[in-house]
């Protein structure tokens, strides 16, 4: 499976960094899947959860209003803040 680099950011700095398969976020249009190799895309995400798959395990995070920016070979988040979801 392919991977690729995923990053939120926030003012404090990186919040989370790494390699994962996919990513599950919701956006002010609806749903959002992002895998490897995505069409590069700019789009804004309302406060919610969003999921990633990493090493096949799904860990979810809770994030303020973001934009998220793909380029077909990373994704960063840019959020004023960010948690980890439980």
């Amino acid at each position: 499976m392919h991977t690729f680099r995923f990053t939120i950011e926030t003012p404090s700095g990186t919040f989370i960094e790494g390699d994962i398969s996919s990513l599950e976020v919701t956006t002010y249009e609806g749903r959002l899947g992002v895998m490897a190799r995505h069409e590069p895309l700019v789009a804004a995400c309302p406060p919610g959860i969003l999921r990633i798959c990493q090493e096949g395990e799904w860990v979810s995070f809770r994030a303020s209003r973001a934009l998220l920016v793909a380029d077909g070979k990373a994704v960063r988040l840019l959020t004023a803040q960010a948690k980890l979801a439980v």
